[in-house]
């Protein structure tokens, strides 16, 4: 993990949003009981747990459920106490868009997340209450034009102590109330999530309903594979399957479901830890209103003002499946999940039969999530009492942000006053374009994607990386091939394609054949695929040479 660099702009300032609190927190490397530095007396306001020694875990730590038991789940909840614009992102894109789909992020329990988002809402709320109290207060002698009851430099030393100490406060619950008694390693339990209001955790509900069952994404926007990570290195090929072996006379009939199975028995075979197979239908939420077959249109939008069903029937599936050029596409997807959940790595198949059945298209490719932002991983440094200049620190960046938490405060208060009319102008609005045919029922975010990192934080989460893919990624050709060979088809081809895959180490999008783009085997290994022209007697390709 990256040392945290104060310089660095965090998600949310990427964003526009302001800067998180500045921490106090241990640094890689620091002893977790201090040699020589006493430690602070814990603040009122975030005393430290019941029985806690100096940074030592608890006796018998919670065992989280196993969905929930990834680093991944733990610092997304962080990440919405750290910094309040991801948080408000989260709730907004979510809770307040009843009927946009949801995006599934594998190893993240999103309504964990949610729960944390909005109680940080709740208490960053009151702290913007006593801060915009007292920006009013302080402003009110010359509103008013009345000399307040004490000294004027008095009244506004007193005001801005009372700023202060709100501002410290917040933070000390943050870090030593909220971050280190919860969401340490040792110490979090996504059942002791903080409970919300009723009509919110009706909310919550419909949200585990999409995150946690079905196999269907609806995504908005062009990348379909939302909350998987950002796809690269696409490719895709064609191959002849109406063409025997020289054993044989003819090929032995096969559908695309006995293919599916028979990947998928390959790939759950693999061995890896933490890796799913399955396969999910992908369709943009503007297909859903008008593009879809009548029949699949009812079974994944049963009422147009509602959120999509994210769940299909095996016999649908085997439909879309059938159906190549459908708006909604079945892919198998494979993740592998590791580094506690924070590196994911998946890999998208399909495969498609021509009308005439005679070529076989193979689609795929792979998407990454890489780790969280290095930010979020200080939870991880909190000891559970801040030292004396931890403590200093604290006080100092504290008041440091006085001026500008005043100055902002009010603003913010009258946005949160000022969102209920523009909520309801927004649901009408959605509701027209609804009746109109022509909303978009697509998630927009993915939290997973937007608090990680553009890269990696170790070169050993690179390499796993590549590692898995490739592993996938031959294990699914393998198969293929096996397949085929067993089915009688004439192999050769794609045994020559596999070989030059193989040795150029990449896949990338091209034309009816596998062709490298960007790659440095492009001139080489990549140009030889794409010199294969024609065909010998026999129907075998035939390379230039």
């Amino acid at each position: 993990m990256s040392t945290f660099d104060p310089g660095e702009p965090t998600p949310a300032e990427a964003l526009g949003g302001k800067p998180p609190m500045t921490p106090t927190f241990a640094r890689p490397g620091t002893p977790a009981v201090p040699a020589s530095a006493p430690a602070a007396p814990a603040a009122p306001a975030a005393p430290a747990p019941a029985g806690s020694t100096w940074a030592s875990p608890p006796a018998v730590p919670p065992q989280p459920t196993a969905r929930a038991a990834t680093d991944a789940t733990r610092f997304l909840c962080a990440a919405v106490q750290l910094d309040g614009a991801l948080g408000n992102r989260v709730v907004d894109a979510v809770l307040k868009e009843p009927y946009r789909a949801v995006a599934f992020s594998p190893g993240v329990d999103l309504v964990c997340v949610l729960r944390y988002a909005l109680a940080a809402q709740a208490r960053q709320a009151t702290a913007r209450g006593v801060l915009t109290c007292v920006a009013l207060v302080l402003v009110s002698p010359l509103l008013l034009q009345a000399p307040p009851p004490v000294p004027l430099p008095v009244f506004v030393l007193l005001l801005l102590v009372v700023a202060w100490a709100t501002v410290l406060t917040e933070r000390l619950v943050t870090f030593y109330g909220v971050l280190r008694p919860r969401l340490s390693r040792h110490a979090f339990d996504p059942a002791r999530a903080p409970h919300a209001q009723p009509a919110e955790e009706k909310l919550l509900g419909e949200v585990a309903a999409q995150d946690r069952q079905g196999n269907v994404s609806v995504f908005a926007g062009f990348d379909p594979f939302l909350g998987y990570g950002k796809l690269v290195s696409p490719w895709n090929f064609t191959i002849a399957v109406d063409r025997p072996d020289e054993q044989s006379d003819q090929v032995l009939p096969f559908t695309l479901a006995e293919l599916n199975t028979e990947v998928t028995g390959v790939l759950r075979a693999l061995g890896l830890p933490g890796v799913t197979v399955a396969e999910r239908v992908f369709v943009n939420g503007a297909d859903l209103a008008q593009g879809l077959d009548p029949a699949l249109q009812r079974l994944l939008l049963p009422r147009p003002d509602g959120r999509p069903r994210t769940d299909l029937p095996p016999d649908t599936l085997d439909r879309l499946r059938e159906d190549g050029a459908g708006r909604a596409r079945p892919y198998l997807m494979t993740t592998v999940s590791g580094w506690s959940g924070e590196l994911v790595v998946g890999t998208v198949t399909r495969f498609s039969l021509s009308a005439a059945r005679d070529l076989l298209f193979v689609e795929g490719g792979t998407t990454v999530l890489p780790p969280l932002h290095h930010w979020y991983h200080q939870v991880d440094h909190l000891l559970d009492r801040p030292t004396w200049r931890q403590l200093l620190t604290l006080l100092g960046s504290s008041a440091a942000a006085v001026p500008g938490r005043l100055l902002a405060a009010p603003g913010e208060v009258l946005g949160r006053l000022a969102e209920g009319p523009a909520e309801r102008r927004k649901k009408r609005e959605q509701l027209r374009r609804i009746a109109l045919g022509a909303f978009n029922y697509g998630a927009e975010l993915s939290i997973r994607e937007a608090a990680a990192e553009p890269g990696f934080h170790r070169y050993f989460q690179q390499v796993d990386s590549q590692m898995y893919t490739k592993i996938v990624e031959r294990r699914v050709l393998d198969a293929l091939t096996d397949f085929l060979a067993d089915h009688q088809v004439d192999v050769s081809e794609l045994r020559e394609r596999q070989n030059v895959i193989y040795n150029g180490g990449i896949f990338t999008s091209g034309n009816a054949n596998v062709s490298f783009v960007n790659s440095p085997v492009a001139a080489g290994v990549g140009s030889r695929i794409m010199r294969m022209a024609g065909r010998a007697p026999g129907g075998r390709k035939k390379e230039d040479r």
